[in-house]
This record gives C-alpha cells, sequence and structure tokens, in this order.
C-alpha cells in the first residue's frame, strides 16, 4: 500500500509531459502497455539463452509503469474520467500480468507449478481488490502486494536472476531466484488476500448500517480540533449516528443531561494533555450520563502512552471510564508523522465506532 502510493508524486514528474501528449487517447496507452508486458513476457521464455533479456524485461516494466501512470494523468487533463476508462484500465492490467507471470512459469527459470500458484495468488489480489466494487463500496488497495509491489519484486528478482545465469551469484537453497519470487507471490499475497477481505467487511458493515439503522437515543458529539484532524474523525462519528457534531467553544456551561451518549472528540497533546477549550469544558459539572472517546494522535509508539493518560484525565475530571474509546492516527505537523493520516480507513473505522457505541447503548 505504501509504495502504491508512491505512484501520485510520479504523476506530479510526469503532468509536464502529460500536458503535451494530452491529445494521445489515454486507453491507447492502456493498450500499450499491454503489448508491452506481453513483449517482456517473451524477454523471460528465452533469458535462459540470453540473460541480457532479463534487463532488457526491467527496462520494458519500468517503461508499462510509466505508461500505466500516464494514461490517469492524460485522463484527468482532458477531463475524461468515464466509466468505460475503470474496465480499460483494470482489465488488460490483468492481461498484462498473465503475459509477465506465464512467461516467467514456462522458462526453465522457473517451476512451472511454483509459477502457476504464484499466477493464482496474484490473480486472488487483483479479484479480492476490485470485487467491493459490485457492492458499491470502495476499490480496495491494500497490500502488502499490490500492484506496483509486484512489478517491483519482479523487476528486483529479474536482476538477481540475470546476475545468477552470468556466474556471478549462485542459487539460493538450490531454487533459482524466480522460483523464491514466487514463493513470495503466494505468502504475501494470501496475506494481502486476508487484507482486503478485511476492509471489504468494514465497508459492508458501513454500508448495511446506513441501510438498516434507527437512531432513537439522544446524542452529540463535541470536538475541539487543532489542525482538522479530530473535527474529520468527529464529524464520521457524527454521521454514523446521525447527530450534531459541535466545537467545545459553543457550548459555555451547557447541561448534558438530556443526551444519552456524549462522544467528546480530542487530540493528544503531549504534556498538555488535551487543547485548553477541552480543559475548561471539563471543570465545569455538565451532568453527563454517558460518554466515549474519540482521539487522535500523531506520534508513533508515543500515542499509546498519551491515549492511556488521555482516558486517565477524563475518567478523573468526569467521575467514570469512558463507554468506549478509539484512537484515530493523525498527521503531526511537527513531528511530520502519519502524512495523510487520517486517510479514509481511518475515518472509516471513525464511523465504525459510532455504529458500535450505537449497538452498546440501545
Amino acid at each position: 500500500m505504501a509504495l502504491y502510493l508512491l505512484k501520485y508524486p510520479y504523476r506530479k514528474i510526469l503532468l509536464p509531459l502529460a500536458k503535451k501528449i494530452k491529445f494521445v487517447d489515454p486507453d491507447i496507452l492502456g493498450y500499450l502497455a499491454t503489448f508491452i508486458a506481453l513483449i517482456t513476457a517473451f524477454c523471460y521464455v528465452y533469458a535462459p539463452d540470453k540473460p541480457y533479456l532479463l534487463i532488457i524485461s526491467v527496462i520494458l516494466t519500468l517503461f508499462r509503469m510509466t505508461l500505466n501512470t500516464i494514461d490517469g494523468v492524460i485522463a484527468i487533463e482532458r477531463g475524461n474520467l468515464r466509466l468505460k476508462g475503470e474496465i480499460v484500465n483494470a482489465l488488460p492490467d490483468r492481461y498484462s500480468d498473465i503475459f509477465i507471470l506465464m512467461g516467467i512459469s514456462i522458462s526453465s527459470l522457473c517451476n512451472t507449478y511454483l509459477g502457476m500458484m504464484g499466477m493464482a495468488s496474484m490473480f486472488l489480489v487483483s479479484y479480492t481488490g476490485m470485487l467491493s466494487k459490485a457492492i458499491g463500496a470502495n476499490w480496495q488497495h491494500q497490500g502488502p502486494l499490490g500492484k506496483v509491489e509486484r512489478l517491483i519484486l519482479i523487476m528486483i528478482f529479474s536482476i538477481l536472476e540475470y546476475y545468477q545465469l552470468t556466474g556471478k551469484i549462485s542459487k539460493l537453497y538450490s531454487l533459482n531466484y524466480f522460483e523464491w519470487l514466487m514463493i513470495l507471490f503466494i505468502i504475501l499475497g494470501q496475506v494481502t488476500v486476508f487484507n482486503r477481505l478485511k476492509a471489504q467487511l468494514k465497508e459492508c458493515a458501513k454500508l448495511d448500517w446506513i441501510k438498516y439503522r434507527n437512531i432513537s437515543k439522544k446524542i452529540i458529539v463535541i470536538h475541539d480540533s487543532q489542525t482538522g484532524n479530530t473535527e474529520k474523525a468527529a464529524n464520521e462519528v457524527s454521521q454514523a449516528l446521525l447527530c450534531e457534531s459541535v466545537n467545545v467553544k459553543s457550548l459555555n456551561k451547557k447541561d448534558l443531561s438530556e443526551y444519552d451518549l456524549v462522544i467528546l472528540a480530542v487530540p493528544h497533546l503531549g504534556r498538555r494533555i488535551m487543547p485548553p477549550d477541552m480543559i475548561n469544558f471539563l471543570e465545569d459539572n455538565h451532568n453527563i450520563k454517558e460518554y466515549a472517546l474519540v482521539m487522535t494522535s500523531g506520534l508513533p509508539v508515543k500515542r499509546w502512552f498519551s491515549n492511556r493518560k488521555c482516558i486517565k484525565y477524563f475518567t478523573e475530571k468526569l467521575n467514570k471510564k469512558p463507554l468506549s474509546s478509539i484512537n484515530i492516527k493523525g498527521y503531526h505537523s511537527i513531528a511530520k508523522t502519519y502524512k495523510n493520516h487520517p486517510d479514509e480507513n481511518d475515518l472509516l473505522d471513525a464511523y465504525l465506532f459510532g455504529k458500535k457505541l450505537y449497538e452498546r447503548i440501545k
């Protein structure tokens, strides 16, 4: 997944070129990338006799990745994002995968059975990624074996295989490097399938909740956000519960006893624990019946310690433990950690947190 995100900076690099050639139909570039993959497959078939073809295969794979990236940039530049484009973007890629994996599998550089198992694992990864589209959910890109990762691994092992064929390195435990590649595809592929299915089940839970929810309790979400991260998480929870999300500054000394559940959303702020407005809010008695916590934090490792400190602080101030709590990742503007968080997965977790809360109090 992390490598998948690299395509966005690469798109920026290719943007000037895309603007110059935006007269080209992006679908044609997609088909051309598939043709490049077919040529690459023949490189693998004949590589045992001509090892330099493995280096050419790496160059062709880089060219294919560039074509697959630039066709999307051109489509955006042309304002030509069509549903047909999703098909053209997906199906030729599957053919490309077939060509390359078959080329490796039928060559003498790889055990055919391992090659077929690696290909099957790769197809399950692609299938589970697209499966959620059938139920109206998002395309899943969870790793560790996404498209970008697969191509990078193929290029790395192509170089290793080249060095083996030219006598610069030996086999690893009597297996060719392409055979180790297929073993990696099989193992990492199934981990990826599991991760994508887990994400899909979360989206299914959200869609089912939207369809069948019946909110009869009175709930409010109160947030104190410094950079907007906490507000995003708070708004997701409020959307799940069909309740208002308000900034703590607008409350003053509001009596909250009429609410069945109060959800407090705050960021971790190290020694200060949380923003001063929330601290001031907690100094007053608001007659809260039940409450839950939504916290955002941006420092790895330390966030788990500050999470416990934050829960303890609320417990002491409100004289009761929270009904439940969640710790959402948020971009730390100083440490520059967790960039682009909270992301879609974080916000989905926040949404489902709201769902679980209601199931506990109804």
